[in-house]
């Protein structure tokens, strides 16, 4: 008896060590949950030098349209809108002619129409710069027109032609192709692992994917990296660092070298803005636009696979950045995203955060589900937020730290929108949460659909 309880102390002690040994590993050796996980995330082994432009410029939606459903897919072992885009590179793409412009009822009805799939990209990006990503020597000579979506469709008759659209003006242009099957996309489709139905509805500021149904998604705990200052200024400054001056105040840090850069670190905050004097030419084109935005990020941070161009803003000559989990976009506490690059005659701005998320560490947290979005327009009338103020709402992760260790950052699907320039979450402008119980019910009431559908409309907007 004394010899069976020996065991059980013994086999007791041998667990607890265990336990400890593999807690270790998991915290200071995290790279290894790389390699079992294929999360649309930052990896620290991938050389950002290497990460290509038409990665960081890619699609991030698909919504495919069965001929019975429209739905928004997603694959979180494969990413398909990458895939389906390398793909497209196969085709054979003629001259873009435009079918048609500002009439929102003929543009809706385009982007409902059955059996087509969607590649959105998250902003405009333009003709010019799809040939550049794809290799078509014709599309980099074309005329150059933004969009923000290819669409084709998967029935064979149709396999002939492909669409771009503008979601700011309601422009569609439509190219003959040659070379294209819709064999190999529907089969990536019929792979998706996140199949969430969904309604194209047009805003006052444009296109809105409603969520059509509650939705269901993962939480997620990320392990965070961040640099030291003398690793941002040896990539930004060409200079030696005895020509670099440093001041101080409180926790703010400046580095400059004479009048032409500057960098100033905000250790409270995170956040770091470099400003180059002598980079004062202002791209002349979408392209190099594009080209030196890409440029300049890949040189701020040391891993940028799960960073996707969010947001371009020709008029302005500005850039946003943000990183994707899962196809959706990550909110940090900034107003800026990841990465935010403006150019000016004055010379270029870049802004970012000294956070960068490295790899998934295992999480006992259960699945959100998300009120759909009809339910989320009709809350947001009620305080006053009338759909037509709504200038962009989309489901997004929310960036927190754990209480209990400041390196772990927890992954909240939540909504966000968009009012008066600024972003915040669903819960920040109500004071209520996005996420539904079991004991609400899913169905929406005849007052909830005449709230959201007030905001709807066919008005035009003139090109940006």
């Amino acid at each position: 008896m004394k010899f069976s309880r020996l065991i059980v102390q013994i086999l007791l002690v041998v667990a607890v060590i265990t336990s400890f040994v593999l807690s270790f590993f998991i915290w200071t050796n995290t790279a290894r949950y790389q390699r079992d996980r294929n999360i649309d995330v930052a990896s620290s082994d991938v050389d950002k030098n290497k990460t290509p432009i038409d990665q960081i410029i890619s699609p991030t939606q698909v919504i495919w349209q069965d001929g019975k459903n429209q739905r928004l897919i997603y694959n979180n072992k494969d990413n398909i809108s990458f895939n389906m885009q390398n793909i497209i590179k196969d085709w054979k793409v003629g001259s873009f002619h435009r079918e048609f412009s500002k009439d929102g009822a003929k543009y809706q009805k385009m982007l409902q129409q059955k059996n087509m799939i969607q590649l959105v990209y998250p902003t405009n990006i333009s003709i010019r710069t799809l040939g550049y990503l794809m290799s078509n020597n014709e599309l980099q000579k074309a005329k150059d027109h933004p969009f923000n979506r290819i669409l084709f469709s998967t029935d064979e008759e149709d396999e002939d032609e492909v669409y771009l659209a503008n979601d700011k003006t309601y422009t569609v242009y439509e190219a003959s192709v040659k070379g294209a099957s819709a064999k190999p996309i529907l089969k990536l489709a019929k792979k998706a692992n996140i199949d969430l139905k969904v309604k194209l509805n047009l805003l006052k500021h444009g296109v809105v994917t409603f969520y059509t149904e509650p939705i269901t998604l993962k939480r997620y705990s990320y392990v965070m990296s961040s640099k030291d200052d003398s690793e941002y200024t040896a990539n930004l400054f060409e200079s030696n660092s005895d020509e670099i001056n440093n001041s101080s105040s409180g926790n703010v840090f400046t580095y400059s070298v004479g009048e032409s850069k500057r960098l100033v670190s905000d250790h409270d905050k995170n956040e770091l803005t470099f400003s180059d004097y002598t980079d004062t030419s202002v791209p002349k084109d979408y392209l190099s636009f594009f080209q030196r935005g890409y440029k300049k990020a890949t040189n701020i941070q040391n891993s940028v696979s799960n960073l996707r161009l969010y947001d371009a803003n020709w008029k302005n000559k500005t850039l946003v950045y943000r990183e994707y989990v899962e196809g959706f976009p990550i909110f940090k506490k900034s107003e800026f995203g990841s990465i935010k690059i403006v150019f000016s005659r004055n010379g270029s701005t870049e802004q970012f955060l000294n956070k960068v998320l490295e790899v998934p560490v295992p999480s006992d947290m259960r699945n959100a589900t998300l009120k759909s979005t009809t339910q989320i327009m009709a809350e947001l009338n009620n305080i006053g937020i009338s759909p037509s103020e709504v200038q962009k709402l989309e489901v997004g992760y929310q960036w927190s730290n754990e209480e209990d260790n400041s390196s772990v950052i927890d992954l909240e699907p939540t909504y966000y929108i968009k009012v008066d320039g600024h972003w915040r979450s669903f819960e920040d402008w109500t004071g209520m949460s996005a996420q539904t119980t079991d004991s609400q019910s899913s169905s929406q009431t005849a007052n909830t659909q005449s709230a959201t559908s007030s905001g709807v409309t066919n008005n035009t907007t003139g090109e940006e």
